[in-house]
């Protein structure tokens, strides 16, 4: 790579600082500016990371090639689609909106245009590295449950599209299909926002089982995958793994750099995805069925 990529983050947050550091730790990116709806919030990450603070979005839109939108996420839709419209590559962080109405506008836009589109499901790099994603086998049964303390990071969409959906977009990579249909679900809380929700979803030779809860008081994030040869336990949180399968699987996966940091692994491939032409790990497509799913689950859609 022989050219430096003008890179520009939406949202002053928890992720946006996180990104920033990524961006201005890579030698192929100049972190041009940074854009939050609360000034001083961009103008504190701003100074740190040596970029503008930009008071008008459009402003900056014009000055850079590409966007990571790391706003609250019902903003993600409106704004992934306002810079797609502009032909500025996006790593949109998950969910890709929180309707599906401009879910599908901005798969429409990322097909249509030359431009690359990268959405934040981290936890792929996790499956990756293990080895799970590529074995001779499909898993019959998985077990998914992803508890954590209370936060206000996350309150402006449903549990479900908030935590869940890292689960659902993991199952539907295993999986590489869609469920025949949801067998039961639970939602506690007010609608559109459920601070708890579980389901069951029927494949056509699998069951997976889902638990997602944002106001326990532990945090744990556990997969168990029931194979025909076996079961794999991984505990995300822990960053370990327990099996009695066959398969050569990477047991030391918390020494790899790549899940060290997964976040910067993510954030590099779709650096490297732009100024070198890869695939990009989490396309607009995956993006759109995991939140077509979970918005299922949250009775939104039939």
């Amino acid at each position: 790579m022989n050219q430096d990529l003008k890179m520009a983050i939406i949202g002053a947050g928890v992720f946006g600082s996180y990104y920033a550091e990524k961006c201005f730790l890579n030698p192929n990116v100049v972190l041009v500016g940074l854009y939050d709806q609360n000034l001083p919030k961009a103008e504190f990450l701003a100074k740190k990371y040596n970029a503008r603070a930009y008071s008008n979005l459009d402003e900056m839109l014009l000055d850079v090639n590409a966007v990571i939108i790391a706003s609250p996420a019902t903003s993600h839709g409106d704004l992934a689609i306002k810079c797609l419209n502009l032909n500025k590559h996006c790593l949109i962080e998950k969910p890709i909106a929180s309707n599906l109405a401009q879910a599908k506008e901005i798969l429409s836009l990322s097909d249509m245009k030359p431009i690359v589109v990268q959405i934040g499901h981290q936890e792929r790099v996790i499956l990756k590295t293990i080895g799970i994603d590529n074995l001779p086998e499909k898993p019959r049964r998985i077990i998914s449950q992803r508890l954590t303390a209370p936060s206000e990071r996350g309150r402006d969409v449903s549990v479900s599209l908030d935590l869940m959906i890292h689960d659902l977009d993991l199952i539907l990579m295993l999986m590489q299909e869609e469920p025949e249909y949801i067998i039961r679900r639970k939602n506690i809380g007010i609608r559109d926002f459920f601070h708890h929700s579980s389901a069951e979803l029927k494949f056509k030779n699998a069951v997976a089982t889902l638990t997602a809860d944002r106001t326990s008081n532990v945090n744990k994030r556990i997969m168990e995958l029931v194979y025909p040869s076996g079961f794999i336990k991984i505990d995300f949180h822990n960053k370990k793994i327990i099996h009695n399968t066959p398969f050569k699987l990477n047991e030391n996966f918390s020494e790899n750099e790549d899940v060290k940091d997964s976040l910067k692994t993510a954030t590099n491939s779709f650096i490297e995805s732009i100024l070198l032409g890869n695939k990009v790990t989490v396309s607009s497509k995956d993006g759109y069925n995991a939140l077509k799913l979970a918005l299922k689950i949250d009775e939104d859609l039939v």
